[in-house]
């Protein structure tokens, strides 16, 4: 998705994390109502699980690769860009090198921070962050660090999104019995819900007030 004004951005990111709220509420309806039938509820409870976790790896999918598209096209030098969008295209670049056995990607790399760092810049478009299908705290950490984001409100959620939402998602996408009560779905269901709008907040947040700038601006 190409957006290219703040404005965009948050409507695109509304629009993303609207759907999502209106399934999983429906699904938090549904188990709800389905306590008078025990065989009923625990389908329901194991399959909102596995969905409570697919939405929110897809959130922060989504979101990241629409922040990052919004960054490449706000058409900043690389001299302009924070520093970890700048490691963003430094990584690649290394990337290609350790991949190559001739010099040339080596010299392109001493080339960029002798001669590039007046020119715009290019984002990849791939790689630049891994969800792995495995949204682990590690692999989230990962990902706030690749769009300068504090992890620190985060890290009381490491334990649940480890222990809580992924091993049990993991679980049940491998098929193995497991039995998630109406009181733990919930749970899981209220913390995964509170890290969609953190998330969609922190990163709406750094594209209003331009984090991705080395000097940023907010933009009212």
């Amino acid at each position: 998705m190409n957006v290219r004004t703040t404005e965009e951005l948050v409507d695109a990111f509304a629009a993303e994390i609207s759907w999502r709220r209106r399934e999983l509420s429906e699904l938090k309806r549904l188990v709800e109502t389905s306590s008078d039938n025990e065989v009923t509820q625990a389908a329901l409870t194991r399959g909102a699980v596995a969905l409570l976790y697919a939405h929110w790896e897809g959130l922060v999918k989504r979101l990241t690769e629409t922040y990052l598209s919004f960054v490449g096209l706000q058409r900043l030098k690389n001299s302009e860009l924070s520093d970890c969008m700048l490691a963003l295209i430094i990584r690649s670049r290394f990337q290609e090198a350790e991949s190559a056995q001739k010099l040339g990607p080596h010299l392109r790399i001493l080339e960029f921070f002798r001669t590039s760092m007046d020119h715009r810049s290019r984002l990849p478009n791939k790689g630049a962050f891994r969800t792995e299908s495995n949204l682990s705290s590690k692999v989230l950490e990962e990902i706030l660090i690749t769009v300068g984001i504090d992890s620190a409100s985060y890290e009381l959620k490491f334990h649940m999104i480890d222990h809580g939402l992924l091993a049990k998602r993991n679980h049940i996408a491998h098929g193995q019995l497991l039995d998630v009560d109406e009181e733990d779905y919930l749970y899981l269901h209220d913390e995964v819900s509170s890290l969609l709008t953190l998330y969609r907040n922190d990163l709406e947040n750094a594209a209003v007030t331009r984090q991705f700038q080395k000097d940023p601006v907010a933009q009212i």
